[in-house]
Parts: structure tokens; C-alpha cells; sequence
């Protein structure tokens, strides 16, 4: 097993696509709901600066946390295959899936095959494939928001 991580570049690239499939299903999370959490941050932050009381969150607007709520559709949110089975709507509601969705995913596959293809097995892999993923949902949150989210710049500097 340890000669096929070596010897076939191939099977790393694609094994490292596969995962680019999977964190940019979570980096679509991060893009949807960390500037929602930073914008209900502020917005307790400036009502306790003007001595005014915390408005009490609603479900609608308390976006939780990445990791809390789950998803509710987890067995359709296979990357990519789910938005095609489900013909880009929800399985429960029927609303429509933004094309974002796979798009990010797509890319991050990609983005993570072309990062293995350059670097191979080495020590630069890890930390190229993190530098990718982070700029990717920065640029989503920045084409979607304008903004750049202190959380994910920062780490980078």
C-alpha cells in the first residue's frame, strides 16, 4: 500500500479530488453561515455598545454555529451527485439549489487535484491544500458578501 502512494501519482490526484469534493461541501457551510454568525456578532456587539438590550435571537436569523445544526438532507448532500440526483431542488421543499453549491464543490475538487498534481506526495501537500481550500471560501464569501472574514485572513498571515 505504501509503494501505491509513491509510484502512482494518479491514484494521490484523485484520491486528493475526492476530498477536495468533500471539504468543499463543508467550505459551502462556512461560505453560508459564517457571515451570517459575524453579522449577528456585530450586531449584539453594537447594541451593547449603545446600552440597548440584546435583541433575542430567532431561529430564522441564528444561523448556530459550522457545525451545529447538521444538515438535515445529509443522504442527498453527497457532493455533486446529490445536486444532480435531486436535479438541482430540495428533496423536501422543492425550493431550488443555488448553482453555488456544486460549483464550490467542483472547484475544490479541482483546485485540491491540481494542488497534488504540483506538489506529489510531499510536505508542502497539507498546507497548499489549506491555503487553496481557505482562499476559495474567501473568494465565494467575497463575490457573494463583499467581505473577507477576519477568521479565515488572519490564520493565513
Amino acid at each position: 500500500m505504501q509503494d501505491l502512494w509513491i509510484d502512482a501519482p494518479a491514484f494521490l490526484i484523485v484520491m486528493t479530488a475526492l476530498l477536495g469534493l468533500a471539504v468543499g461541501s463543508f467550505l459551502n457551510v462556512v461560505v453560508h453561515r459564517l457571515p451570517r454568525m459575524l453579522e449577528r456578532q456585530w450586531r449584539r456587539e453594537c447594541l451593547l455598545f449603545l446600552g440597548q438590550p440584546a435583541e433575542p435571537a430567532s431561529d430564522v436569523e441564528d444561523p448556530g454555529n459550522l457545525f451545529w445544526p447538521g444538515s438535515r438532507c445529509a443522504v442527498e448532500n453527497i457532493p455533486l451527485l446529490g445536486y444532480l440526483w435531486l436535479r438541482g431542488r430540495c428533496a423536501h421543499c422543492g425550493t431550488e439549489i443555488s448553482p453555488r453549491y456544486p460549483l464550490l464543490e467542483l472547484l475544490s475538487a479541482v483546485l485540491s487535484a491540481a494542488v497534488a498534481w504540483r506538489f506529489g506526495w510531499s510536505l508542502p501537500l497539507l498546507p497548499a491544500l489549506v491555503l487553496s481550500w481557505g482562499l476559495l471560501a474567501l473568494a465565494a464569501i467575497d463575490l457573494e458578501r463583499q467581505l473577507l472574514p477576519d477568521a479565515i485572513t488572519l490564520p493565513f498571515l
